[in-house]
C-alpha cells in the first residue's frame, strides 16, 4: 500500500512546490507593484535636467521627455531673469502665424542656447534678434528654442514641431550634448518606457537580449536587472552630480551612429524647404559625419579672438561672451548667404 501510494505522493510533492513556486513569484511581483522598488532601482540609472527645473514640464512628445513650460517664469540666484512665452519658447511674447515681412531663424540646441547663467535678454539668439534688426523696425525673429541638457534626438524632434507648427526660414542648430537622453528631475518616468521599450536599451549598461524583451513585463526580472546595472556604478556615484566612471558618457559612443543617422534623415526630408546650419560653441568640434552633409557648419572656436578671456571657452559663458557669439554668428550667416532674402 504504501509503494502504491508513492507516485500519487511525489505528484503531491511536486504539485505543492510549483504552486508554492508560483505564489512566492506573484508575491514578489505584488510587493515590487506596491513598493515601486523596479522603478526606484531604474530612477537611479537615468541621467536627469535639474537646472530651472520648475520652468519646464513633461512632455507628451515621447522623445523630447520633457520641455518648456509656456507662461512659467522665475528669478534665480542673482537675479537672473527667465520668462517663458505662451509657446513654450525663451521669448518676449510671439504670435504663432509668422508676420508678414518678418524672417524667422529658430535657434535650437541645450544649454548654451538656452543661456543657463544669463537673462532673457543676454541669450546669444536675442542678441542675434537686436543686430539683425537694428535700429529700425523689427524685420527678424530669432527664436531660442533651447532647452538645458537637450541631446541630437530631442533638438531634431524640437526642430520637427518647429516646422510643423512656426514656418522658420532658417534652422541654427548646436549640438553640445550626446549620449542618452535625460528625463527632467522629479518627472515620472514609467510611461515613457511603456511607450518607448527601446529607452531601456538606451539607458542601460547591461540590458536583456531584444529577443527575451517580452520578459520585461515581470517586474522582478525588471527589478533583478536594474539592480545588476546598480551594482556596476561606483559608491560615488550620483545623478546630481554625476561622479563616478564612465556609465553615462559611455553611450556616447554607442548612441552616435543612430543620433547622426536621425539628423541625416532631417536634413534630407527638409533641406529644400527651411535653410539650415550647425553652429559650434568654443570647446566643441564639429561632428564629421555631420559637416560632411554639405551644410554650412560655424565653428566659433575658431573665431576666438587673440588672447581671448577663458570665459570664453565656457559652456555656459557670461552676457559680453554671447554678445560675442551674436556678431561672429551674423557675420558667418552673411558670408553663407544663410540670411532670408527679404
Amino acid at each position: 500500500m504504501k509503494t502504491a501510494n508513492a507516485p500519487l505522493r511525489h505528484k503531491y510533492l511536486a504539485a505543492l512546490f510549483v504552486f508554492e513556486c508560483v505564489f512566492l513569484l506573484a508575491l514578489a511581483e505584488a510587493v515590487i507593484a506596491w513598493t515601486g522598488l523596479d522603478m526606484r532601482l531604474l530612477g537611479e540609472l537615468l541621467y536627469y535636467q535639474c537646472a530651472d527645473v520648475e520652468l519646464h514640464r513633461a512632455s507628451g512628445n515621447a522623445v523630447l521627455h520633457y520641455e518648456m513650460k509656456p507662461g512659467a517664469s522665475a528669478v534665480f540666484a542673482g537675479g537672473r531673469k527667465v520668462a517663458v512665452n505662451s509657446l513654450g519658447f525663451r521669448d518676449p511674447p510671439r504670435a504663432a502665424a509668422k508676420p508678414a515681412g518678418v524672417q524667422r531663424i529658430v535657434c535650437l540646441g541645450s544649454s548654451n542656447t538656452y543661456g543657463a547663467l544669463v537673462d532673457n535678454g543676454q541669450t546669444y539668439p536675442a542678441r542675434l534678434e537686436r543686430l539683425l534688426n537694428g535700429p529700425g523696425p523689427g524685420r527678424y525673429e530669432v527664436w531660442n528654442a533651447g532647452v538645458s541638457a537637450y541631446t541630437l534626438p530631442q533638438n531634431v524632434a524640437a526642430a520637427r514641431e518647429v516646422l510643423a507648427k512656426y514656418s522658420p526660414d532658417l534652422l541654427l542648430f548646436q549640438f553640445n550634448n550626446c549620449g542618452r537622453r535625460p528625463f527632467l528631475a522629479g518627472q515620472p518616468v514609467k510611461a515613457y518606457f511603456d511607450r518607448d521599450p527601446e529607452l531601456y536599451f538606451e539607458n542601460l549598461r547591461f540590458c536583456w537580449p531584444r529577443g527575451l524583451a517580452f520578459l520585461r513585463h515581470w517586474r522582478l526580472f525588471r527589478a533583478l536587472v536594474f539592480a545588476v546595472n546598480r551594482l556596476s556604478l561606483p559608491a560615488e556615484y550620483s545623478f546630481l552630480n554625476m561622479t563616478g566612471d564612465g556609465y553615462d558618457w559611455s553611450k556616447c559612443s554607442a548612441l552616435r551612429a543612430g543620433d547622426n543617422r536621425l539628423f541625416r534623415e532631417f536634413y534630407e526630408e527638409n533641406r529644400g524647404k527651411v535653410r539650415m546650419a550647425v553652429v559650434v560653441a568654443p570647446g566643441g568640434a564639429a561632428d564629421a559625419e555631420i559637416a560632411a552633409l554639405g551644410l554650412p557648419v560655424i565653428e566659433l572656436s575658431k573665431r576666438l579672438p587673440p588672447g581671448h578671456a577663458a570665459e570664453f571657452d565656457r559652456i555656459h559663458p557670461p552676457a559680453y561672451v554671447y554678445g560675442w557669439y551674436a556678431g561672429e554668428i551674423l557675420k558667418s550667416l552673411t558670408h553663407y548667404g544663410l540670411l532670408p532674402v527679404r
